[in-house]
């Protein structure tokens, strides 16, 4: 039995303009966008505290035995739907 595709979104927030965080560079909004992406498929959206990759964010990582994406974007989500979907296969 195959486990389930799931696409975690760093959403940690870090309130100091001196730290980079992914929250702070809109991962929360990137969640949804993969959320409303993801709704006819199998693949799980979920949100994840910090992977300690903050100054390479958004940070999204692809389990099980995915990689982790940095520097993610809106535009970056057919990547992600498509990288995702291979590792299902």
């Amino acid at each position: 039995m195959k486990a389930k595709m799931t696409i975690s979104v760093c959403t940690n927030q870090r309130y100091s303009a001196q730290t980079p965080s992914c929250g702070a560079r809109g991962s929360l909004k990137l969640l949804e966008q993969l959320k409303i992406a993801t709704q006819k498929s199998n693949i799980i959206v979920e949100s994840s505290c910090c992977f300690g990759h903050c100054a390479k964010g958004i940070v999204v990582k692809i389990s099980p035995n995915g990689n982790f994406y940095h520097h993610v974007t809106e535009s970056d989500i057919p990547k992600l739907l498509n990288d995702a979907n291979k590792l299902n296969d």
